[in-house]
């Protein structure tokens, strides 16, 4: 079937940018030509697109709060009919938006130092705002002068930096009294995950959780002599920032938005400012190597998690990729027999399954 993508819009004549502020849509989502499927801003004004055909979402090819040039595929959706919009998705096309009238513009309230006649993008207002960040103060890459998410990095803090060390240190000695045992599988997958790390996380959660809901066995934990289940499913997510690596959490509820909420979760993260309810909880961990290169590694779970995931970089092998994905597991609650067969669905449902 034909693929369509619906591109960020040029919603003025000095445009050349855009901040996609949210999905209105998901994957799998059918819609209609007029449905509203995401939310982008500028520093001035907040503006929904539209959708110009029917179709089904396939793909979502950027993160909330990413910043695109103008005419960059933000979704991607497969049509029934002749894509007779294939040939209008170029440098030119960025010409002619695909949005409706502005729609009222919803900000975190912001802190009373930053001027209104500071340029940002509405997600470096919003985290600033909430983490107290003085937009005065920070000096923006882009040649436009406008502040983005990710000019907003925090600074070295070498003291932090020794007692996140120092606390993981304590983590890992407990995480000794946990049997736990490893294995490893090769992951065939029909398409690439996608390589924008906030985006791909999304996908790995997703498919993560409903992996541990269809092996319950392995949602469970062990305490005080008894086994029981998990009910509430959450993902500390490894993250790299100033001070080291840190995990926030996540928890994946269906239907209370955990995917719009987690691309802010891991923005604050990556400045040290990890909201209180996301320190602490997890069920289970999900270990992305994929970054940095790394096809295959091995984790200790810490004290909560009953199990973990790690991804590795994959390789091409004609139409399909081929990932690595290790499994630590609290041997307590379960055995290697019953983790190769959740890996194995993991596989099926990154598969579209």
């Amino acid at each position: 079937m034909p693929k369509t993508p619906i591109v960020m819009p040029k919603m003025s004549m000095t445009m050349t940018e855009g901040e996609l502020v949210e999905y209105i849509v998901i994957v799998g989502q059918q819609i209609k030509s007029g449905d509203v499927v995401a939310v982008v801003g500028t520093d001035k004004t907040n503006m929904e697109v539209e959708a110009e055909v029917d179709g089904t979402v396939i793909e979502l090819c950027a993160n909330p709060l990413d910043v695109l040039e103008v005419g960059k595929p933000m979704l991607i959706l497969e049509t029934e009919g002749e894509d007779l919009l294939a040939d209008l998705f170029t440098p030119a096309a960025s010409q002619t938006p695909v949005a409706v009238a502005p729609a009222p513009e919803v900000q975190a309230p912001m802190v009373a130092h930053i001027s209104s006649e500071i340029l940002a993008m509405p997600g470096a207002r919003k985290l600033a705002a909430e983490t107290g960040i003085d937009l005065n103060s920070i000096k923006p890459a882009s040649p436009s002068g406008v502040i983005k998410v990710s000019d907003l990095a925090a600074p070295e803090d070498p003291e932090r930096a020794q007692k996140a060390r120092l606390q993981m240190a304590k983590m890992v000695s407990l995480s000794l009294a946990i049997p736990q045992f490893t294995i490893t599988s090769e992951l065939v997958l029909k398409k690439s995950l996608p390589g924008d790390s906030g985006v791909r996380m999304q996908e790995l959660c997703r498919a993560w959780e409903k992996t541990l809901r269809k092996n319950s066995v392995l949602n469970s934990s062990f305490v005080s002599e008894n086994i029981s289940e998990v009910g509430l499913v959450k993902i500390a997510i490894l993250t790299k920032t100033q001070i080291g690596f840190v995990s926030p959490v996540i928890a994946i509820d269906q239907g209370t938005g955990w995917e719009t909420e987690l691309p802010g979760l891991l923005a604050k993260a990556k400045m040290n400012k990890i909201p209180f309810e996301n320190l602490s909880g997890a069920t289970t961990a999900i270990y992305d190597f994929a970054e940095f290169g790394i096809g295959q590694a091995n984790v200790l779970l810490l004290p909560g998690q009953s199990t973990a995931l790690v991804i590795g970089k994959g390789f091409q092998q004609g139409q399909t990729e081929i990932m690595h994905a290790t499994l630590v597991v609290d041997h307590r609650i379960a055995d290697p027999g019953e983790a190769a067969i959740a890996l194995r669905d993991l596989e099926q449902l990154l598969n579209g399954g």
